[in-house]
């Protein structure tokens, strides 16, 4: 067994022990404090979640089958030239920062679910459009996906939120921590599978659109089930009329930027976001380089490395859990504000490690704060965003997210010369 089996059939079973854990300090939590169960809530959080993740795995599915193929598929299957393709996935990105103002705010106004589908038709327009080699067909379908990830990173969170309130669920055991912790498992788990999923699909049709077809599927079967098991609900502009900012701002997008604490979270999503989306792009050529320094030229087993990093963030999703089981009280802010120091320091370290398996490890320990981040996160977002803006809001955060990754990838280098990073 090489370091990366070892590794990776580790932090597997630390991921499912911590899984098992929390699970176990939950129900102890209820007998040993003789918490009482009302058993139609239960009844009802339980199928509310079933629901929800079960659509939410799909459509995160969707999401991570295309991630690992579409490059290859611009540079070697359709043989398109580095700028070309560096165009195209730039294009995402300014979609998505050009969609991020009011794409959120015409879902508060005509509603999540709707905005939840309109992330499936988007998605499956980009697939289809993967099936062409016309240029101006590719850019129309990065001018999709970027529509599609700004709405996957907003209306789904704000309709569930929405919906747990609606449904009066702080009432029963599930608290919406929880249900956040379990997206975050789910996104996961769900990554894992995929890779695997990819990977013999690529096999199977041998071609990478294989993944692209099975996306197509998976966000058709999401927007079916929506439409059949979820209901739609809107921002409350009832209390939006009630509200200070509303009424001396018309434009609610204006009101949610002079609000303080809006503006706060917007900018430390910003600061722990945006090093995420650039590590992503850049860990496998940080890796590579270290090995080639040390005189290995043997290929890498990204899929190894890839499904050890998903583990580790979904053992830090689970011990974040496991915290808030274990005191409630405790500050989500003072819980971010370690994750954010872990995250800097677990950066900083990697630039200066020239051995492999120590930067795959300050990597891993970089994936446990992510998946401790977003469930954090996604509470602290709840808590300050009103209901009545919460997409809007949700969405504007993506702006200066896709500003900031567009500018970062226009000033990047190649980095081989200085150190295991590109700059």
């Amino acid at each position: 067994m090489d370091f990366y089996q070892m590794n990776l059939g580790i932090l597997v079973v630390a991921s499912v022990s911590s899984f098992i854990y929390s699970h176990r300090s939950q129900n102890h939590k209820q007998r040993r404090y003789c918490i009482p169960r009302d058993e139609q809530s239960e009844a009802v959080a339980t199928k509310f979640q079933r629901e929800f993740l079960f659509v939410y795995a799909l459509v995160v599915a969707a999401d991570w089958l295309q991630g690992p193929y579409t490059y290859a598929i611009y540079k070697y299957e359709k043989q398109l030239e580095e700028h070309t393709v560096a165009l195209l996935y730039a294009s995402g990105f300014v979609s998505g920062a050009v969609s991020a103002p009011f794409a959120g705010q015409l879902a508060d106004h005509y509603g999540r679910r709707a905005a939840c589908i309109a992330y499936c038709i988007c998605y499956v327009i980009t697939c289809l459009t993967m099936l062409s080699r016309n240029l101006y067909a590719l850019y129309l379908g990065r001018f999709f996906g970027g529509i599609a990830t700004t709405l996957l990173f907003s209306v789904f969170e704000a309709w569930m939120i929405t919906e747990y309130h609606l449904l009066q669920l702080d009432k029963s055991t599930m608290s919406l921590s929880q249900v956040f912790a379990n997206m975050t498992t789910t996104s996961t788990i769900t990554a894992i599978f995929s890779g695997i999923i990819g990977n013999a699909l690529v096999q199977w049709f041998d071609s990478r659109l294989g993944p692209f077809l099975a996306s197509l599927v998976c966000c058709i079967g999401a927007g079916v089930l929506m439409l059949v098991m979820w209901r739609e609900n809107y921002g409350n502009f009832n209390k939006a009329k009630q509200t200070l900012g509303a009424r001396k701002l018309k434009h609610r997008m204006l009101g949610a930027l002079t609000n303080p604490k809006v503006m706060a979270l917007n900018f430390a999503s910003c600061c722990f976001e945006g090093p995420m989306y650039l590590f992503v792009f850049f860990w496998s050529a940080a890796l590579k380089s270290v090995r080639v320094k040390s005189g290995n030229q043997d290929e890498l087993p990204f899929g190894l490395i890839f499904s050890s990093f998903m583990c580790a963030m979904m053992a830090g999703s689970r011990i974040t859990a496991i915290q808030n089981q274990l005191d409630p009280k405790d500050s989500t802010l003072n819980t971010l504000m370690l994750v954010f120091a872990i995250t800097s320091g677990g950066f900083a370290i990697s630039t200066m490690l020239d051995h492999e398996y120590m930067l795959f490890w300050a990597f891993c320990v970089v994936e446990g704060c992510v998946g401790a981040y977003f469930p954090k996160m996604a509470l602290m977002k709840s808590n300050i965003v009103d209901d009545y803006a919460r997409g809007g809001v949700y969405s504007a955060l993506r702006l200066p997210l896709n500003v900031f990754v567009v500018i970062v990838h226009s000033l990047d280098r190649d980095g081989r010369n200085n150190s295991a990073w590109p700059v």
